[in-house]
């Protein structure tokens, strides 16, 4: 099958085997995959992948093969939502509690720049076959921004969000979507918010976040930078601030934002997933435009 092959530095587009699928896990064939910021990371070099790996996670896909009794049955659409793939080795794998060493699809597992991509069965929610694809493809972002629903944060409180891309977009319509009517963007932020949601990424944004915010408020931390940041502990402790870190939402709500959530201009163009190295190219020229997308199989 083609997919897209990052090497740790570079990523080409090369003819592979079809994927195993492990037990309790689903084969799902690509209907449309989209492309971010970690993948653009991850083909460029800036986000360590260990070896050759296929790229990207956030798609929308139909499945093909599943295990007798599984929820999903050949011919379900899908999308994932959760791109974490437990270890299977730990305590709290053995049980049932959630693992605190999971590996990611397209960074450290083979993820979903192919015809096929196996995923395991709690990374995927059901999706309607009327959401449109683009929307569908979304349903990860979604599942991460409204993650800021479960930080300790209030809907009557005065917030701001950090950052300038599409994520940082999404999550400020997620939080005004929630009744939260005081969400202040920009560069020009006066200070004093209850809660700042840093979702940039840089060093830079999340020392502005613990300036930005009030004694005693909260600083949610949403975005999952390539290399570590440092914190100012002292900050932080000095003025009480509470660090809220969020990873992911309810799928049921990612999937009723994928509907309803106005986020058609933050959408960009689809691309045959042939086409990999002139997307990769258009993302890293605006990194803040639309997102794209990539077909494996082009419709027709």
């Amino acid at each position: 099958m083609l997919a897209v092959i990052g090497t740790g530095g570079a990523a080409e587009v090369a003819q592979v085997s079809i994927p195993r699928r492990p037990e309790r896990w689903l084969r799902l064939r690509v209907l449309l995959a989209a492309l971010c910021r970690t993948d653009v990371q991850a083909a460029t070099g800036q986000l360590a992948i260990g070896r050759r790996r296929i790229l990207g996670h956030e798609m929308v896909g139909e499945v093909i093969e599943s295990d007798p009794g599984c929820r999903y049955g050949p011919g379900a659409r899908v999308a994932v939502a959760l791109p974490l793939v437990a270890c299977a080795a730990c305590t709290a794998c053995a049980t049932g509690a959630r693992c605190p060493e999971t590996f990611m699809l397209g960074v450290d597992v083979d993820g979903a720049f192919a015809e096929q991509v196996v995923v395991p069965e709690t990374a995927v929610c059901p999706v309607p076959e009327s959401l449109p694809l683009r929307r569908a493809a979304c349903v990860e972002p979604l599942a991460a921004t409204s993650a800021v629903l479960r930080a300790p944060i209030q809907p009557e409180e005065r917030g701001a969000v950090l950052g300038a891309g599409r994520i940082a977009e999404m999550t400020t319509r997620v939080l005004r979507a929630h009744g939260f009517a005081t969400v202040d963007t920009g560069p020009d932020l006066a200070g004093g918010y209850d809660f700042v949601v840093e979702a940039a990424g840089t060093a830079t944004d999340l020392d502005r976040a613990l300036r930005l915010v009030r004694p005693g408020g909260v600083v949610v931390l949403k975005s999952r930078p390539a290399k570590t940041l440092t914190v100012d502990v002292t900050r932080a402790v000095r003025n009480d601030i509470t660090l809220a870190a969020v990873s992911y939402g309810s799928f049921d709500e990612a999937v009723r934002l994928a509907g309803e959530l106005p986020i058609d201009d933050l959408l960009g163009p689809i691309r045959p997933l042939a086409e990999f190295s002139d997307a990769l190219a258009a993302a890293q020229r605006d990194p803040q435009g639309p997102k794209l997308f990539l077909e494996p199989v082009p419709a027709g």
